[in-house]
């Protein structure tokens, strides 16, 4: 359902309240200044005018919906997501993103109540505190003020860019570069639409409305640790090459090469190593000779999604990436619908990352945990609540997690997603024994992939419960992540 969101249908508005929603939506502050500098975005180049005109168009009907909306609550008492979506015939994933929305935009206050629930586990009886969100329209005064977003710049600043890249992709006029060491915006460019904000996932929470649009499908399970999925499996590759290049199982490097070789994608996103054997680099594969490169798992990071704007050309694309990557995807999905480098995106698979390192920072941990140069290893790995590297000579060595953890990113401490929950099929090795992967498929989408790979042949798979530390030991891990867990906190003045 996150994956997509629907259109608004505006039958049922009368055209007097539909024209009154539409005149306060044209008003509103990022459609005025993209509709404003139309022509600098179109000389640019990184948009047509049929893309730009239809983002625009996207973005006015879901700023009606929600002018709409908070005319409609006015008055009302707090109310929670699943008793608002009765009062609408919008879509209901449509209209819990809006009331997120205009949460941040200040015309909705969020109520939060913890509620006590007794609930019986292993035959013990155990108190679980239960958040419970309500939501109603702000009192309106003179003195009222709209809460404008500011740029990426912001979230740099204040230490909690995760640069994921995906605001280098989304500013209409290029004002946006990120490296993994720096962003930087060109002023002289910047036309403060704040696109940019909006779909940062570090800049405000969207949890709320992911949570509960996935609530809507009866066919999820969810876990508090892993969060909504359909089935877990364990699974390995058959594929030779895959199985002696890739990581754990090869389960990743295995499903992409079933959606290239079935042609269900044209080209896949995903992390490969450049010359400097540990320092990443992102590519566009587009057939599957050129899979094997991105096979294996590398702890440093790279800001992938700055690549999104060279896949537009690609009818349907799957990209592979670490939580935070894919948590950009869905919220940009959310918060700006439309965009033209977006559409094309058909498969998101997330891969379970703890913590992620800079470069520098990894080969200084091998150096000192280790006394090893980096490149004398061919494997780094985490399992049983370690970390473990494999040299060339076939030996391996490992340490505690916690110790690893010490040279992650200090960003890393603004992540509670251990097993990529926004993603339609997360994998990593925890849960699994060697030589395996653990699969969590979450959507229809996880799914089709998933059984398409088991029906060719590509992977053989045994469901997860039958192993078990499986699904204790995800959950451990990612209860422990949680846990470290720090929210952001935005001083935006």
């Amino acid at each position: 359902m996150v994956e997509n969101i629907k259109s608004y249908d505006f039958k049922f508005l009368s055209p007097k309240n539909l024209m009154n929603a539409t005149y306060k939506a044209v008003n509103n502050f990022q459609i005025r200044t993209i509709f404003e500098a139309k022509e600098d975005i179109l000389n640019q180049g990184k948009y047509s005018e049929k893309e730009l005109c239809n983002f625009l168009d996207s973005m006015i009907d879901a700023e009606t919906a929600r002018k709409f909306i908070l005319e409609k609550l006015k008055g009302k008492k707090p109310s929670t997501l699943e008793e608002i979506i009765k009062n609408f015939n919008f879509p209901p994933e449509n209209t819990i993103r809006d009331i997120i929305y205009l949460r941040e935009q200040g015309f909705i206050e969020e109520l939060r109540e913890i509620k006590i629930e007794k609930q019986i586990i292993n035959e013990e009886l155990v108190e679980i505190k239960k958040d419970i969100y309500r939501y109603q329209v702000r009192e309106i005064t003179d003195h009222f003020q709209e809460h404008f977003f500011c740029s990426a710049s912001l979230i740099y600043d204040s230490g909690f860019c995760c640069q994921c890249g995906f605001c280098q992709t989304i500013c209409p006029l290029d004002a946006i570069k990120i490296t993994d060491e720096f962003l930087e915006v060109d002023d002289g460019k910047c036309i403060n639409c704040c696109l940019c904000f909006s779909v940062c996932p570090q800049s405000f929470s969207f949890e709320q409305a992911y949570n509960q649009i996935k609530k809507l499908d009866s066919s999820l399970k969810f876990s508090e640790q892993i969060g909504y999925f359909k089935d877990l499996y364990t699974a390995k590759t058959t594929n030779y090459l895959i199985h002696k290049l890739g990581q754990d199982g090869g389960a990743v490097t295995s499903l992409l090469y079933y959606l290239l070789e079935n042609k269900l994608v044209d080209a896949v996103v995903a992390v490969s190593n450049s010359e400097d054997r540990w320092k990443p680099e992102t590519v566009i594969v587009e057939n599957v000779k050129d899979l094997y490169k991105t096979a294996g798992t590398n702890y440093a990071y790279v800001p992938i999604l700055k690549i999104l704007g060279k896949t537009k050309k690609y009818k349907n694309i799957a990209i592979v990436g670490l939580p935070c990557k894919i948590k950009a995807l869905t919220k940009g999905n959310l918060f700006a619908n439309k965009l033209p480098f977006y559409e094309n995106i058909k498969y998101k698979i997330g891969l379970f990352c703890m913590e992620s390192f800079t470069c520098d920072n990894l080969i200084k941990l091998i150096e000192e945990k280790f006394d090893k140069d980096i490149n004398e290893i061919i494997k780094m790995n985490i399992k049983k609540s370690k970390f473990i590297i494999t040299l060339k000579s076939g030996e391996e060595l490992s340490m505690p997690l916690y110790d690893f953890l010490d040279y992650a990113r200090d960003v890393c401490s603004y992540c509670e997603d251990l097993t990529a929950e926004h993603a339609d099929i997360s994998v990593g090795g925890i849960g699994s024994r060697a030589g395996w992967s653990s699969l969590i498929i979450r959507t229809e989408k996880g799914q089709e992939i998933f059984d398409g790979a088991i029906n060719t042949k590509l992977i053989e798979s045994q469901k997860l419960k039958y192993f078990k530390l499986g699904l204790y030991l995800i959950e451990k891990i990612a209860k422990i992540k949680k846990s470290k867990y720090i929210p952001i906190k935005l001083m935006i003045t």
